[in-house]
């Protein structure tokens, strides 16, 4: 908001400036029209290095948060994943810098990652829809129970669950047979990007995308995929967090999608600031909170739990 005060400010000046300039060289300008131009072009640009001040102190400051939090990001996650193995899903045009600190901050909490698998678009795109559901339903085994009611995404979303991630704490870390085949043919399929032999996890974190630039917004189709997909990992672990920035949690985003999904809500938490330090800190400990059976939405945007779990303010 200061950036386009600055900018509206640099611009009335200029206008003003040549105001002044026209009106001298149309002829010479007496009186108080020419006295009140020239305070106000003062006053202007005052206001103007007031609002350069003001926006570099903001700049040290949020430079300083963030130092702040990075300085102490390593002992507020310590230990808080020890044990725990955890899966990393990212969807198309995730930022790839923000699924790489995911996967830091949460080996710095002493969980291991079993792997990252990239999504791809395919995956939700509504005219392939059927080929996924039909994939879904050659890759389904014996002991996976499919519900009677559901969309293609549930249905694919629970088997693609199936291979990475397991609720048995002592399965964790192991390879399953079944892995190999259900990612090689969703690879194959070109609606996954992954190992095809990964380790189950027995948690989740799903990285969103920001919204476009430009005002274009998803289609809904594809955040119902995504939601339903998180759905799954979450059903068939000990827990799953889907993490994103702000943008993703404002209209027409994957974390928006998913927060109003009453369902969902209840069920699978979710970060928005996950661009910053303090928001990976948060996800570590929503990770932890789902481990123990609890669920929440923190972060900046909308109606929130709050900045942090509850249940794990402790030491």
């Amino acid at each position: 908001m200061i950036d386009f005060r600055y900018f509206l400010v640099s611009i009335a000046a200029i206008f003003l400036a040549l105001a002044v300039g026209v009106a001298l060289g149309a002829g010479p300008l007496k009186g108080e029209l020419d006295q009140q131009l020239r305070a106000t072009i003062e006053s202007l640009g005052k206001e103007k290095d007031g609002l350069r001040q003001e926006i570099n102190a903001l700049q040290q400051g949020d430079k300083y948060r963030d130092s702040f939090a990075a300085d102490l990001a390593p002992s507020l996650v310590k230990n808080r994943l020890a044990g725990e193995k955890v899966v990393v899903v990212a969807l198309p045009d995730a930022n790839r810098g923000l699924v790489k600190d995911v996967q830091d901050i949460l080996r710095a909490a002493n969980g291991t990652v079993t792997g990252t698998v990239q999504m791809t678009a395919k995956w939700a795109d509504p005219e392939q829809r059927q080929f996924v559901d039909d994939l879904a339903a050659r890759l389904v085994t014996g002991d996976v129970r499919m519900p009677v009611e559901g969309s293609a995404y549930d249905r694919a979303g629970i088997v693609l669950a199936r291979a990475l991630v397991t609720r048995d704490a002592q399965a964790a870390g192991r390879k399953d047979a079944a892995t190999p085949t259900i990612m090689g043919a969703f690879g194959e399929g070109d609606l996954v990007d992954a190992d095809s032999d990964l380790p189950q996890a027995d948690l989740a974190v799903v990285v969103a995308p920001p919204m476009p630039k430009g005002g274009e917004k998803p289609d809904p189709a594809a955040n119902d995929a995504w939601v339903a997909l998180a759905r799954s990992l979450d059903s068939a672990s000990q827990g799953a967090v889907v993490v994103g920035d702000t943008s993703s949690a404002t209209e027409g985003g994957v974390l928006a999608s998913l927060r109003n999904n009453t369902q969902a809500s209840a069920q699978v938490s979710s970060v928005d600031v996950a661009n910053l330090t303090s928001g990976r800190v948060a996800a570590v400990w929503a990770l932890a909170e789902q481990a123990g059976g609890g669920v929440g939405q923190y972060g900046a945007v909308g109606t929130t739990d709050g900045a942090l779990p509850k249940v794990a303010t402790g030491p």
